[in-house]
């Protein structure tokens, strides 16, 4: 079990739910625009992010309470249980959830953006190309 979910539930996929607030607005604000970098509710498959994210900063993982494909598991799951491509608000729950965790800001803005800079520079390296 990790420190900040509790116990699995066995033989099935957990769903993710979080009380909203956990969030002050920096790091909502930061989700936000990070969620506008990475695509859209259109574009935004969950199988795909849960490849491209680095698990490797993860704090449980960095602590040596979980591995790396535990923590892309638990994130394929939270993003997947809408059943279709990522909505907004399954990305910011998750990410609600992992605040609870993470004191500083700018801690928690390391760690997230540290996570998804793979995706990020594939995803501006699209966009410059489609623009050329």
């Amino acid at each position: 079990p990790s420190p900040t979910r509790g116990p699995r539930a066995p033989g099935r996929a957990r769903r993710l739910h979080v009380d909203a607030g956990h969030m002050n607005e920096r790091r909502r604000s930061f989700i936000d625009r990070l969620y506008t970098t990475l695509g859209d509710e259109t574009t935004l498959d969950a199988a795909d992010m849960a490849a491209a994210f680095d698990s490797d900063a993860h704090p449980d993982v960095v602590a040596g309470n979980r591995s790396a494909s535990d923590v892309r598991q638990e994130l394929l799951e939270a993003l997947a249980a809408g059943g279709g491509p990522v909505s907004r608000n399954l990305f910011e729950d998750y990410y609600d959830l992992q605040s609870i965790t993470i004191e500083r800001d700018e801690q928690f803005e390391a760690l997230v953006r540290s996570s998804w800079i793979g995706l990020v520079r594939k995803r501006a390296a699209a966009r410059k190309a489609a623009a050329a």
